[in-house]
């Protein structure tokens, strides 16, 4: 996996929220290009809560509002880290790591629904996990955040793919990377991939706290 380490800047936003997360969205004619305002103004809100998400989990189920299971199609593989992964981790090149697949799907009755996909690679040393959780590394489907309790969530980058309304449901809609650190310690990379999908199932009136904080001044003491 090649690692950029720049930020994304963000474009300017089809939908604004309130102070209290409230969506205030826009309007155009024309039902096909209102139906890409939509799409457009759903993705920047989306975008706002993977950002600032303590858990790319957390954002995926706030926005799909129904239960989420995850699946490891395949046991976690070993993984020598490139230069540009050594640097986000702090650890030289070529130290291996677990390479880990899993997707997030709907617990819904029916067809099965793939909302998200998640690429992990964690640097089991530097965990301190038991066995259990070991085991559920390997061979489980919760994302590493889910398994261990006290890991803090940077997000670095966030891309969008170009889309339109002929790509497929499960056309990736935004992928996002981020390092993942444990007692101030990076332990693992993630690649956190949305699919269309997921937006187009539903849009929530709201967004969590942690996306709709603004920025204020300090308190200054003369």
């Amino acid at each position: 996996m090649t690692e950029p380490i720049l930020l994304e800047i963000d474009r300017p936003s089809a939908a604004a929220a309130d102070s209290n997360g409230h969506i205030l969205s826009g309007h155009t004619n024309g039902a096909s290009g209102q139906q890409t305002t939509e799409f457009g103004a759903d993705l920047d809100r989306l975008a706002r809560i993977v950002r600032t998400a303590p858990r790319f989990l957390d954002a995926v189920r706030w926005w799909a509002g129904f239960p989420l299971r995850g699946n490891q199609p395949a046991p976690a593989v070993p993984h020598r880290l490139s230069e540009s992964s050594a640097i986000l981790l702090d650890l030289p090149p070529g130290t291996t790591v677990l390479r880990r697949e899993i997707r997030l799907l709907g617990a819904l009755a029916g067809p099965t629904i793939t909302v998200a996909t998640i690429t992990e690679y964690v640097h089991e040393a530097l965990l301190g996990a038991d066995l259990g959780a070991r085991r559920a590394l390997r061979d489980g489907g919760q994302p590493v955040d889910d398994v261990l309790d006290g890991l803090h969530r940077a997000a670095y980058m966030l891309s969008r793919p170009p889309s339109d309304q002929r790509q497929a449901d499960d056309a990736p809609a935004l992928v996002s990377h981020a390092v993942l650190s444990g007692a101030g310690r990076p332990v693992a990379l993630t690649t956190e991939t949305v699919h269309r999908q997921l937006i187009a199932h539903r849009a929530p009136d709201t967004i969590p706290h942690y996306a709709a904080r603004v920025p204020r001044p300090t308190r200054i003491t003369p």
